[in-house]
């Protein structure tokens, strides 16, 4: 069994208690994480007992800190974005982060993007220009520069169509994202054609922090998508372990 655990933002008791309790085989967080140390020091009691996998969100580079902390812990190599990886017999998909517009803005999905990669960005951007020449900077651009490391850092959060692209050429039985697909009112068609790209059967999301209905969309979609909410669990079949915070009053401002 796979668990999949909404945005935890540096909460980890109730990983703690879902893995004791229902000893699933992996879990997956769908980002957000903001490690607080080490990720494998954040789970250090159950990185025994299940497989621990995830992809990064959007808040997880909103410090050196918190990226460091996955990048450089003993669990980075478990990070699923870009990978297609056989967990509990199934092929799962990851992909981390989110669009922003500075780079690639996929609605519609043929909108091109304005830098392939983070490599690219770092060449061809103002930001990476400014950067690459700021050796020994004059005070008279110091803000300037702060605000360019500032964009730096944040882009390592970023998705870049080159990463898209290449998971797309996959197959994969359940795709993992940040972002949410259509479905959700502040989702992305281009999720949606990820999915179908590389056949996946079920897909599941953080980063909106409710837990709607999609249900009556699925047949529209051609696989089965499910959110999961802030702190919330749910299990490969949808069926909710741990609701979120706030789902219940998401749902209510959805509804009226």
């Amino acid at each position: 069994m796979i668990l999949f655990f909404g945005d935890v933002h540096g909460k980890f008791a109730h990983v703690e208690r879902a893995v004791d309790e229902h000893r699933p085989a992996a879990i997956i967080l769908l980002g957000d994480i903001e490690a607080q140390r080490p990720l494998h020091e954040e789970l250090h009691k159950v990185v025994g007992k299940t497989e621990v996998w995830y992809i990064h969100g959007n808040h997880d580079a909103d410090s050196e800190a918190h990226l460091a902390y996955l990048t450089e812990s003993k669990l980075a190599q478990r990070n699923l974005h870009g990978k297609v990886v056989e967990i509990d017999g199934v092929r799962v998909a990851g992909l981390g982060g989110v669009f922003r517009q500075e780079v690639w803005w996929p609605n519609p999905l043929d909108n091109y993007p304005n830098y392939e990669s983070y490599d690219d960005y770092m060449v061809r951007s103002e930001v990476g220009r400014m950067l690459a020449m700021a050796s020994n900077p004059s005070s008279a651009v110091q803000s300037q520069l702060a605000k360019a490391r500032g964009k730096q850092l944040k882009h390592r959060s970023t998705i870049f169509s080159n990463d898209y692209y290449q998971l797309a050429a996959q197959e994969a039985d359940i795709l993992v994202t940040h972002e949410a697909p259509s479905c959700h009112p502040h989702g992305f068609m281009a999720i949606d054609e990820l999915a179908t790209s590389m056949g996946v059967l079920k897909s599941f999301h953080g980063h909106q922090h409710d837990n709607l209905d999609y249900q009556p969309k699925w047949e529209r979609m051609g696989f089965k998508a499910y959110g999961v909410g802030l702190r919330g669990i749910k299990d490969i079949n949808g069926a909710i372990i741990k609701a979120g915070e706030l789902d219940e009053r998401r749902a209510y401002r959805k509804e009226n």
